[in-house]
């Protein structure tokens, strides 16, 4: 049985590597494995500026798509001026990850969100995005510090493909700053925080279009792979 191809969106960074120091397309391994772990064949996606305008030759080859998480969304893209502590712009991983992402909701391939990518799923959608979340809520649940994972509850939505997934409370493990504000449209909120930050987001009338906040590759194998597992099943 041919396994479903499922492109995962990557980093492109200066990164340091032994005794070289170069530009490098990368992601965590967590990513490859869920998929790997759920049946699927895991494709990492640099981001190729091409696709920004026409990613109709990436997504000819795929089945689904995850967009990984990872550095701040230009405010410019949602029509917000930049707060302080957004980080620098990453021009060319926006571009190629929106061009991406739009033309898979154009197509219906089944598609992942995680941390970032939720939050690109909810700016693809014509949603915004709350800058800095520890102007309005304690941090700490969310992101430690810079170096370490927040951990907490997660209540999600009953009747939501999300609950159906991950249960009603799952612990989940998070590392971000920013979340979602408006909610963009055909979008469902489907998981809250305890201090209600939205921590899910369905697209009603897709094949599979979940984005959560958290990060389910930070738990493979473990409590993140169902949301692997059940987006290459959809896939298949």
């Amino acid at each position: 049985m041919r396994r479903p191809t499922i492109g995962i969106t990557s980093y492109w960074r200066h990164a340091v590597m032994d005794a070289w120091a170069l530009d490098a397309a990368f992601i965590a391994q967590g990513y490859v494995e869920g998929i790997r772990l759920g049946g699927g064949r895991a494709i990492v996606l640099p981001p190729d500026p091409l696709w920004a305008d026409d990613p109709g030759d990436v997504l000819d080859m795929l089945d689904g798509l995850v967009v990984a998480g990872g550095e701040d969304i230009d405010p410019d893209l949602y029509g917000h001026d930049r707060h302080p502590r957004t980080g620098p712009r990453h021009d060319r991983r926006d571009g190629a990850e929106l061009g991406v992402l739009r033309g898979a909701l154009e197509r219906d391939l089944p598609v992942l969100g995680i941390c970032r990518g939720i939050q690109l799923l909810n700016v693809a959608c014509g949603g915004t995005l709350v800058q800095h979340l520890e102007d309005v809520i304690d941090l700490a649940p969310h992101r430690l510090d810079d170096a370490n994972w927040g951990a907490h509850e997660v209540v999600t939505v009953e009747g939501s493909r999300l609950r159906a997934i991950v249960g009603a409370r799952p612990h989940v493990r998070s590392h971000h700053h920013q979340g979602i504000g408006d909610v963009g449209e055909g979008l469902s909120v489907t998981a809250h925080a305890h201090d209600g930050t939205i921590e899910g987001l369905e697209r009603a009338g897709s094949r599979f279009c979940i984005g959560v906040l958290w990060h389910p590759e930070a738990d493979v194998p473990g409590s993140g792979r169902p949301l692997f597992d059940a987006l290459v099943s959809s896939a298949r």
